[in-house]
């Protein structure tokens, strides 16, 4: 009895949640973009340019970052432009390359109206500008 009772909750419950992404407004149009790493990260490694610019245009319901590789960019030699979703929760900027499918995760490092730092992994950082 207890079972039959169970199940029809989980089916309600999971029917009805829709997830409720926090994409705060002061985000929302573009930032240029500045990726660095320290070269001591990178030991052996020479005759390369340790940072590269872009830019991350946020929208309502998407993200598009684009970056500005070049010839001995340690990051690209390439320029890259992805669009997906995002939200921020707590210290963090999430991205989604598909729905719920996790993409970069970015730590929020210090925010003020004009400027976002960012830090991916341990030894990558972005810096956005309004």
């Amino acid at each position: 009895m207890k079972k039959l009772f169970f199940i029809p909750f989980l089916l309600i419950v999971a029917c009805t949640s829709e997830k409720e992404y926090n994409r705060p407004s002061e985000w929302q149009g573009t930032w240029t973009a500045e990726w660095e790493t320290p070269p001591e990260s990178y030991p052996g490694v020479e005759d390369m340019e340790f940072y590269m610019d872009g830019n991350f245009n946020f929208t309502t319901d998407s993200l598009t970052v684009t970056a500005n590789g070049y010839p001995d960019c340690i990051f690209n030699i390439d320029t890259l432009s992805h669009t997906q979703s995002w939200y921020v929760s707590n210290d963090t900027l999430f991205l989604l390359n598909e729905p719920d499918t996790p993409g970069m995760t970015y730590k929020i490092a210090s925010k003020s109206e004009n400027r976002i730092k960012l830090q991916l992994m341990e030894d990558i950082f972005v810096t956005l500008t309004k």
